[in-house]
């Protein structure tokens, strides 16, 4: 089981270098490619306007990171190319479009990258606590504004590909509240009970699914055993599921910006392999989120 990015990074040195769809102008995605392509796992594909690529690339001496650059003005076009691009190899990955603007393309039912999977977001972030080292996963902060129990379900199961690629075949699931009891007057922890019996009844498989539980005791033996909670996943979560985006994307930014922790961020369900981090997200972070990618793409 892969318990850092290094570990991953090293595991992928062998398997060549995979192309890098890059759309839209932005210098930390291009640095991030330049640093794959420095340890061997990627080259990149740049879309977006050439001048503006041109400027970013004078900052690096080494150019051989560059396999292929595509000139568009328009954001639309340079994310309709980007999807065309990625159907014939490679990974794609945001750099200055917006998310919208991605997804709808990835998702035009015509020419997109739509399959019968739900395209659900997974960030992955190194954990120490307690001295358990792992790699945790957090679902969803970019894409399901507000899923229903059917959308959780299937969003636990696209947590739980990552989690098996990432070595761990039978991943512990916390379904997050800010309480560990169920209470009427807080829908998200109906849904966490029920998402629990559904799994007892073996409706979702593959995991240990338990839930309400708050984050503290998702993570902390100590919280856990403090509260009186008996719990096969709650001090030792693998996987994070939060009730909305809000709460989603709130807590990964949480994760990064106060806990220091970078993120990587990767798209499942859909027909290639994407990713949709922030655009605020720096080259370290667009670097694990391309390590993690190739890794679950092979």
């Amino acid at each position: 089981m892969f318990k850092s990015f290094q570990e991953i990074i090293e595991h992928l040195k062998g398997v060549g270098k995979t192309p890098i769809v890059v759309v839209g102008e932005d210098r930390d995605a291009v640095e991030a490619v330049f640093d794959a392509y420095k340890i061997g796992i990627g080259v990149g594909i740049f879309i977006g306007s050439k001048e503006k690529f041109d400027k970013i690339f004078e900052e690096f001496e080494d150019k051989g990171f560059i396999k292929d650059v595509i000139d568009s003005k328009d954001d639309e076009e340079k994310c309709k190319i980007a999807v065309e691009t990625v159907k014939n190899e490679g990974i794609l990955l945001k750099g200055s479009v917006k998310t919208a603007t991605l997804l709808k393309a990835v998702l035009n039912k015509d020419w997109g990258l739509r399959t019968d999977r739900i395209i659900t977001s997974v960030a992955a972030f190194e954990s120490n606590y307690e001295g358990r080292e792992k790699i945790i996963l957090l679902s969803d902060g970019g894409v399901l504004i507000r899923p229903d129990i059917d959308t959780l379900v299937k969003e636990i199961d696209n947590a739980v590909f990552v989690a098996n690629k990432l070595g761990n075949p039978m991943p512990k699931v916390a379904l997050l509240c800010a309480v560990e009891v169920v209470n009427p007057d807080m829908p998200e922890t109906l849904n966490a009970a029920m998402l629990r019996k559904m799994w007892e009844r073996g409706q979702i498989k593959g995991c240990i699914v338990d839930g309400p539980l708050a984050l503290d005791n998702a993570l902390s033996v100590y919280a856990k055993e403090k509260k009186g909670i008996v719990s096969d996943v709650a001090g030792d979560a693998d996987i994070l599921i939060t009730p909305d985006i809000v709460s989603g994307n709130i807590l990964g930014k949480a994760v990064e910006y106060i806990g220091g922790k970078p993120l990587a961020v990767t798209v499942v369900g859909a027909s290639r392999p994407i990713m949709i981090p922030s655009r605020a997200d720096k080259a370290e972070s667009k670097l694990r989120s391309i390590a993690l990618t190739i890794l679950i793409s092979k």
